[in-house]
């Protein structure tokens, strides 16, 4: 019914109560300070503005209605430089043309030939090779090595290989008397040369019997001492016997006195010693070779002092008693064919008286 009420030929502005003038008025003036004021201007200019604008009631305009519009977005992407796609089966000039290498004048060297490197021998459980293995198996005698030679009536009497018979933790103690037995050789040697130099300085009958005795020690210790204390200590260490170290130690003590008896240079003992070599006057090389072989004594007697001692120390500490040893002994005699020999007819003879 409203649009029936209004009148259609009445005055718009009429019905506005904004478009009264004392309304616009107002309006009109704030709107106008509002326009003229400027924040930069020195103070006096502001001073300056019109009481009436300044004293008169601002009245804000109604804000006109917010219209958002979409965002144009760009239709079509930047031009890009962008490879063209390959062309399969195109050629390129030149492509068919044989590539020729540039000449050299240099002249051509054959490479160096790479050094082959043997294959490793296969190792069995027991770290051994097959050949070590063998060898051990067969034990041929090869000690002396110059009893090898082709045509000597004598051939070597022992096998003797350190590197595969003696343990590991042994071979060092091994080793050293090996190396001293060869010490021993030589001083003997020394002394028989020092001996008969002594005795051709000095025609005494004493010195005679000195040298006589040097040649019988060069001849008779080198092998029995081989024999009694050395190979005694090798098969100690490689059978682990209580037994051999006893006797061992016995012999090798007396070693060790032979040592200071011949370094003293007792007469008539066949040492070329401190007393023999001070006997010897008027000859100035006579006299150094006889004190030559006192000092390789006495080396001697300090080594074998020491090889002694260490060699006990292991035996102490390796679990080493006179029980077994006493054991080792009893089992020892009762293996001996002779023995068993001797006893069997011992118990016949008693049976029958």
């Amino acid at each position: 019914m409203s649009g029936f009420d209004s009148n259609p030929f009445a005055d718009p502005e009429g019905s506005n109560p904004f478009s009264d003038p004392s309304v616009t008025q107002h309006t009109d003036a704030a709107q106008k300070g509002l326009e003229e004021y400027n924040p930069f201007a020195d103070d006096g200019a502001a001073a300056a503005a019109p009481e009436t604008a300044a004293s008169a009631p601002v009245v804000p305009n109604p804000a006109p209605p917010l219209s958002y519009q979409p965002a144009e977005l760009p239709t079509s992407k930047p031009a890009m430089m962008e490879p063209a796609p390959p062309v399969y089966g195109e050629q390129f000039p030149g492509e068919n043309e044989p590539i020729v290498a540039p000449e050299t004048n240099f002249p051509e060297e054959p490479l160096p030939k790479q050094p082959t490197r043997p294959a490793a021998a296969p190792v069995t459980p027991t770290g051994l090779t097959p050949e070590q293995e063998l060898e051990l198996a067969r034990r041929e005698p090869n000690f002396p090595p110059c009893l090898k030679i082709k045509g000597c009536p004598v051939k070597p009497c022992f096998f003797h290989n350190i590197a595969l018979e003696i343990p590991q933790d042994r071979k060092k103690f091994v080793r050293l008397l090996f190396f001293f037995w060869q010490f021993y050789c030589f001083t003997l040697f020394v002394n028989f040369i020092a001996c008969a130099a002594i005795f051709g300085a000095d025609n005494d009958s004493s010195i005679g019997v000195n040298f006589g005795f040097s040649i019988l020690w060069f001849v008779l210790f080198i092998p029995c001492s081989f024999y009694c204390w050395y190979w005694c200590a090798y098969n100690a260490f490689r059978t682990d016997s209580s037994l051999r170290f006893m006797i061992f130690f016995f012999v090798f003590f007396f070693q060790f006195v032979s040592c200071v008896v011949f370094g003293v240079g007792i007469t008539q003992a066949g040492g070329a010693g401190m007393i023999v070599t001070l006997s010897v006057k008027g000859n100035t090389g006579v006299f150094v070779l006889g004190m030559i072989a006192f000092v390789l004594w006495v080396l001697g007697a300090v080594v074998s002092f020491i090889l002694l001692i260490q060699i006990h120390r292991f035996y102490r500490t390796s679990g080493y008693t006179v029980e077994k040893m006493q054991a080792e002994a009893g089992t020892a005699v009762a293996r001996n064919e002779g023995v068993r020999k001797a006893v069997v007819a011992g118990v016949k003879g008693s049976m029958q008286s």
